[in-house]
């Protein structure tokens, strides 16, 4: 059984517009989403053992609030995952060392919401930011996974949360 936990970074800011879109920080809203949001995924999940995440300032600053509410063996910042398509994510799970079986991918859209559309039965139109999602594959090697043969364990977003 393999889980692959898909996080979209959460709001960032346009404040400062000299930035480029690569090092844009998290907003206020952003923080809080990602607070609350990791708290959430911690109260489900107490051990990953793989964070894979882009490398954009938004992307690791997300991450962060994850590394720091659950026990995750490993985690890797990539350039590659930076605004990827959903074949090159497609790709990146399948080629996942097999000693991982729990593995969280923080990243943009629209490669998330088309990956999870390809990989489940869901139609999102829109993975929001902050959204979390679990999907469990019924196979022992990543490699094994096909379109459309994850199951949807949770979904949640920021919205979904009463606070």
């Amino acid at each position: 059984m393999k889980t692959l936990i898909i996080i979209r970074h959460s709001k960032s800011s346009w404040k400062d517009h000299s930035l480029s879109d690569f090092d844009r920080p998290l907003n206020k809203r952003g923080i809080k989403d990602a607070k609350n949001m990791s708290f959430e995924l911690s109260e489900k999940i107490k051990k990953v053992d793989l964070l894979l995440s882009s490398s954009s300032k938004r992307t690791i600053q997300t991450s962060n609030y994850f590394l720091d509410s659950i026990n995750v063996r490993s985690n890797i910042f990539s350039e590659n995952l930076y605004h990827s398509s959903s074949d090159l994510i497609f790709d990146c799970v399948l080629n996942i060392n097999n000693k991982y079986n729990k593995v969280i991918i923080v990243g943009h859209n629209p490669g998330l919401t088309n990956i999870i559309n390809k990989l489940t039965n869901l139609k999102l139109d829109n993975f929001p930011t902050s959204g979390i999602i679990i999907i469990v594959f019924d196979v022992d090697n990543w490699k094994n996974i096909n379109y459309k043969s994850g199951l949807v364990e949770w979904l949640k977003f920021p919205k979904d949360l009463k606070l």
